[in-house]
């Protein structure tokens, strides 16, 4: 697990504040290590850690505060001080650029994403078009998840977990900062979300009206949005690591063995209740699964009875593959039973998409009944 320490202010007064902000933020490091001493804070002299990392100052963005975030995770980066500055004789000094600067060059460790022409994508499928925290993510994720789950970079957990945290959490950073829409649609939205990550972050910008406009109180509150985002990205990378990966485990499993249930192979068995929905979409596409299943039988923890659930269309649409018989609809209990000629039926639900049965041979033979009608 990461531990995460905070050092605060230590203002020096002999140089002026119009060049460059310097200060060190969050110091990350794999609790299994040894992170060492905070980098201290300056906002003059320059520091005598060895490697200095720079995004702009002024208003700043959810991107580049979870970027300099995660670039401090690596151990190229561990413990750098954060320099905000537009300056481009000081830019040129640091060993890291971030959102700033017009380049993109890796070996350099440059990842600004303003400049013409760019349209760097991380791959794999995924078009969004990157910010810097995508860039950052692109060269050192894999890095950073390995440390977290401690495993080696080439493990295949750690390339499924890669992947997997790009899609739930840094893609749409990346879209929100390059003003990319969700949906591809010119009707305004229905309503407002200003409660996602970027929008939380971007709230922490100063107040116009604060009296106080100095760059200490702009540099402190940077730190404050690279704690929240760099906070939730590690929350985030521990969920797939604790959750995501044992579920997709047991649901890869599950679709192995659904032979042994019918021969059909359209009905699924957990044999452990998990999130199993979109890790079965990604499975039959990965597996390329002929004919896709049907449905999925689980045991329900609180009654101890059996549950028939249709599998949709696709992960974000209600629309079943194939809805459970229209007769058996709204229908409970011993009316259920004699109707499906199926002992121990509990109810099936008015639109179809799920049903539960006493034990789970009942469910079986309701799920076995349905996928032939």
């Amino acid at each position: 697990m990461f531990a995460i320490r905070v050092s605060w202010w230590r203002p020096v007064a002999s140089r002026s504040r119009t060049r460059g902000c310097y200060f060190a933020s969050i110091t990350a490091a794999a609790a299994s290590r040894n992170p060492g001493p905070p980098a201290p804070f300056s906002t003059g002299s320059v520091s005598p850690t060895p490697k200095r990392v720079g995004t702009h100052n002024g208003s700043f963005h959810c991107d580049e505060a979870l970027g300099c975030f995660l670039i401090r995770l690596t151990d190229k980066f561990s413990g750098a001080e954060i320099v905000r500055t537009r300056d481009p004789q000081l830019l040129e000094t640091l060993d890291a650029v971030l959102d700033v600067g017009g380049v993109y060059d890796p070996s350099q460790d440059h990842y600004d994403h303003h400049q013409k022409g760019f349209g760097e994508i991380f791959g794999h499928g995924f078009n969004t078009k990157l910010s810097s925290a995508g860039l950052v993510y692109k060269h050192y994720g894999k890095e950073i998840i390995a440390k977290e789950l401690q495993l080696d970079v080439g493990h295949e957990n750690v390339q499924r977990l890669y992947l997997a945290v790009y899609k739930s959490f840094i893609e749409a950073i990346d879209a929100v900062d390059n003003g990319i829409n969700e949906y591809d649609t010119d009707q305004p939205p229905k309503y407002v979300n200003n409660t996602h990550l970027s929008s939380r972050v971007g709230r922490l910008n100063l107040d116009w009206m604060d009296p106080d406009q100095s760059s200490d109180k702009e540099n402190a509150a940077f730190q404050q949005a690279m704690m929240l985002a760099g906070g939730e990205f590690l929350d985030s990378l521990r969920f797939h690591a604790r959750s995501w990966i044992p579920a997709r485990s047991i649901v890869a499993e599950c679709i192995a063995s659904r032979g042994n249930v019918d021969p059909s192979g359209e009905i699924m068995v957990l044999d452990r209740f998990c999130p199993w929905k979109h890790h079965l979409f990604e499975l039959e596409e990965e597996l390329k699964i002929e004919p896709l299943i049907k449905y999925v039988l689980y045991q329900d923890e609180r009654s101890g009875s059996w549950r028939v659930q249709t599998v949709a269309v696709a992960p974000y649409k209600f629309e079943s593959r194939k809805q459970l018989p229209p007769a058996w609809r709204g229908l409970r209990d011993q009316e259920l039973s004699d109707k499906s000629g199926i002992p121990g039926c509990v109810f099936v639900h008015i639109n179809g998409f799920i049903g539960g049965n006493q034990t789970y041979d009942g469910a079986l033979a309701m799920a076995k009944s349905a996928v032939t009608m």
